[in-house]
């Protein structure tokens, strides 16, 4: 049957205040374990100094450059603008490619000697050493072990050394003390250390020096480049611009700064060593013609000045002239032609042999086609594409497969142009050597020898013609060879910031104390979740809905009636609350008042409670009494002067009667009912008519009867007898009664099948949890009547071997004894 359950309106209050989770946070987690947290803040930050000056900082360097989109132009009036090969028309894009390119990297860690790193040897910490090594490591050949083996250095003194490496083939470290500049033989190679200007013996016996010892690491070229493509970074700080930033990171500053100046100037010099090839070139073939038409024209000017001697020819008559002049006019016209022709299957053989053309440049020989020049500039910028992807892709990828498809239709496109302008050129040819025939056939009707000196004239001033022609394009091409300048320009000089952007010295410092402060609260967060016990009043309010009657604290107090004995103290306020509350039980004062008192296990102070509760309503005046009705295990008070082989078994069994079991306590309107000898059939005793007859003549002569019951977790004999009870009264100790001890009670609870059942949370340190008695009280219990120490309530030879085995013999102490 459902038994009704009147509310606490005090304790419901309590209950239901809100925020108590964040002064409960601050008074458990917080407030009880301070010390935690200054000994975690402080070990957190000494941790933090000790990792920022182990670690070794790192430092960014930074530089800004500007790449130039140069203007095409095909205005054949002007050779500068003609050459639209000087000027690479390359993207954004590309040029961050080209800066990244293995090539350039390669170059400008060969030029700076990077393949060679010094690291000062330090008692904790090795750092690395740039600039200020008091030698530097002279290699004439460098054999591959040397990749893979550091070398130790000690100096000695200002002359001498110690040279050091571990041979694992020999399984042994080989030394050798040498002298600086000597030249030293080993498997590391053959080599020197030279000795810095600054290093004599001043600066050694110097007792500021301490650099005595290093270590020399070999650094594979392939590797070492990879590791400075993978950390240099190339980013557009603004779309809308041409300007690029380039940063990286390393341990040492000035390595940095050096590394990326010498990457800027090596990129602007292959821009300019591009634009000179294509000038060589140019210089290359024109040359060649020039040889050509020098060695013709040398022999027209012997021809000549031969034929005039043995006729005496002074000078070529008026007619003769003017045909010469025209001879002169056409044969120079297909001179010309032929040159461009010349170039234009030079050209094409360049095309179908895939070689490079970025060296070639028709405006040089006077073809100013603009569509040759265009599409020769295109095929250019996609060749170009396509080795800075090869870098980094397959032959199979797809904007491989694009850019290879592009340049084939490319390439066909300038073969189809190439076949069109030589066509347009032969026509021209055609018509000038038409011309030209005319004029030789007027030429035949002088008379013979002014005929052969005109024909020799002609062919020397057309020689003459084309060699100065050649000679000024020559001239052209070597002024723009000499002026050739980047189309790229440096913006910013490389530098790097004092401050190491790594590890952040404020940064680590607020980690350390955040985590200074979180690992304590982890700490007592996992310590309490892992704790299975009751520790304080929260605690026990999540482990159960049932109403708290009150707190009892922790006292070092000895008397177990510490009620009589400290009248004034938190102990007697503590109780007398726990009697104020059970009047919300007992509306109808007039009526006797039968209170159970139990708990889960012995050694939670349920006799104690009920002891000091039953001492405290009698102080108030009430006619009370005490009935130990534990059977299966009789105690009685330590120091009370009572008659323990007396009590409620010898009623029960019919031995004794009623008044012979009521004892005096001592203690005004007190009176007390001992368990008596223990007998062999507890619940069956307590099933009897005599209980009837006992609790009946209880409840006519007293006004409160505290009854102390067996643990309700252990027997049936608490559930007997809370039948007679109007309240129960549910004893939990601090850190001895277990959460899942509390499943019986709450299921017993939620059924109904215990009259107004509350709480009291007992046991409870002074000040050891928020919401606990050190916020009411600030004491402790002391030590009442009880079981003492284990259970105790089945035979040893009842219990399972197993729980026997487990069970622990807890050493009998001052506080245990009491419960």
């Amino acid at each position: 049957m459902m038994q009704s359950q009147q509310p606490i309106p005090e304790l419901q209050q309590e209950q239901e205040e809100q925020g108590i989770d964040l002064r409960y946070f601050f008074f458990n987690y917080v407030l009880r374990y301070w010390y935690l947290y200054i000994i975690s803040l402080a070990l957190a930050l000494i941790v933090a100094y000790y990792y920022t000056w182990y670690v070794t900082p790192i430092y960014r360097a930074s530089a800004t450059v500007m790449v130039k989109q140069p203007k095409s132009s095909t205005d054949a009036a002007d050779i500068l603008k003609q050459l639209d090969d000087f000027t690479t028309d390359r993207n954004i894009q590309n040029e961050i490619e080209v800066l990244r390119s293995r090539g350039l990297i390669m170059k400008t860690v060969k030029d700076l000697n990077f393949d060679i790193s010094y690291y000062l040897k330090g008692f904790v910490k090795t750092s690395e050493r740039y600039n200020d090594a008091p030698f530097r490591f002279r290699p004439d050949t460098l054999n591959y072990f040397a990749y893979s083996t550091p070398v130790h250095i000690r100096i000695l003194n200002d002359a001498k050394f110690e040279f050091g490496y571990f041979d694992p083939r020999e399984e042994k470290e080989i030394t050798g003390t040498y002298r600086f500049g000597e030249k030293i033989t080993n498997r590391i190679g053959v080599f020197s250390l030279e000795k810095m200007d600054f290093f004599n013996n001043t600066a050694f016996n110097n007792p500021k020096f301490e650099k005595r010892n290093y270590i020399l690491r070999f650094n594979n070229p392939e590797r070492l480049v990879d590791q400075y493509q993978s950390a240099l970074e190339v980013a557009i700080p603004n779309k809308q611009s041409s300007i690029l930033r380039l940063s990286l990171e390393n341990a040492v500053p000035d390595k940095a700064v050096d590394f990326l100046g010498k990457l800027i100037e090596v990129w602007l010099q292959s821009n300019i060593e591009d634009k000179n090839e294509l000038a060589r070139n140019s210089l290359n073939f024109i040359d060649e013609q020039l040889a050509i038409i020098t060695r013709d024209l040398n022999e027209v000017e012997g021809e000549y000045e031969k034929f005039r001697s043995e006729k005496g020819i002074t000078d070529v008559q008026t007619e003769a002239q003017s045909y010469l002049e025209s001879a002169k006019y056409y044969d120079s016209r297909i001179s010309e032609i032929d040159l461009k022709l010349s170039f234009l299957n030079y050209l094409e053989n360049y095309v179908r042999q895939e070689k490079d053309l970025k060296g070639l440049s028709p405006a040089s020989i006077g073809i100013d086609d603009a569509l040759l020049l265009k599409l020769i500039t295109q095929l250019n910028d996609l060749e170009n594409q396509r080795s800075l992807l090869s870098t980094s892709a397959t032959s199979d990828n797809p904007r491989m497969i694009e850019l290879n498809l592009a340049i084939q239709n490319t390439k066909t496109d300038l073969l189809e142009n190439i076949k069109s302008i030589r066509a347009g050129l032969k026509a021209s040819q055609s018509e000038a050597t038409t011309q030209l025939s005319r004029v030789e056939g007027k030429i035949r009707l002088l008379p013979g020898s002014q005929r052969v000196i005109v024909n020799i004239e002609r062919q020397r001033d057309v020689k003459a013609a084309l060699y100065t022609y050649l000679m000024q394009k020559r001239a052209e091409t070597a002024i723009i060879l000499a002026s050739t300048i980047s189309d790229n320009k440096l913006i910013d000089r490389p530098s790097a910031g004092l401050t190491p952007v790594r590890p952040v010295k404020m940064q680590i410092y607020a980690i350390a104390i955040l985590l200074g402060l979180l690992l304590p609260v982890a700490f007592t967060y996992l310590r309490d979740a892992l704790n299975d016990k009751i520790q304080d009043r929260v605690s026990l309010e999540r482990s159960t809905s049932i109403p708290m009657l009150g707190i009892v604290g922790l006292s070092d107090i000895t008397t177990e009636m510490i009620v009589r004995e400290k009248p004034k103290g938190y102990i007697a306020e503590a109780f007398r609350s726990i009697r104020t509350n059970l009047q919300y039980f007992n509306p109808d004062r007039k009526k006797c008042f039968t209170v159970l008192v139990t708990s889960s296990i012995p050694a939670e102070g349920k006799s104690f409670c009920a002891l000091n509760l039953a001492t405290i309503i009698a102080m108030s005046g009430k006619r009370t009494i005490l009935v130990g009705m534990d059977l299966r295990k009789p105690k009685s008070p330590e120091r009370m002067e009572l008659n323990s082989n007396v009590g409620v078994s010898n009623f029960l069994i019919g031995a004794v009667e009623l008044k012979e079991v009521i004892q005096k306590s001592g203690v005004e309107n007190l009176d007390i009912v001992l368990s008596g000898p223990k007998p062999p059939n507890p619940s069956e005793l307590l099933m009897s008519d005599r209980m009837d007859v006992l609790f009946d003549f209880l409840e006519a002569n007293y006004d409160y009867v505290v009854v102390d019951s067996p643990p309700i977790g252990l027997l049936t004999d608490a559930m007997l007898l809370s039948q007679r009870a109007m309240a129960t009264i549910y004893v939990v100790r601090q850190n001895t009664t277990r959460k899942h001890h509390l499943e019986v009670i709450n299921k017993l609870y939620k059924d109904g099948r215990i009259r107004n059942l509350s709480i009291i949370l007992n046991a409870v340190k002074a000040g050891s949890r928020p919401y606990g008695y050190g916020y009411g009280y600030g004491y402790g219990y002391g030590y009442g009547y009880g079981y003492g120490s284990g259970y105790g309530y089945m035979d040893e030879d009842d219990q399972p071997k197993k729980r026997r085995f487990l069970r622990k013999k807890e050493k009998k102490n001052p506080d245990e004894s009491a419960s």
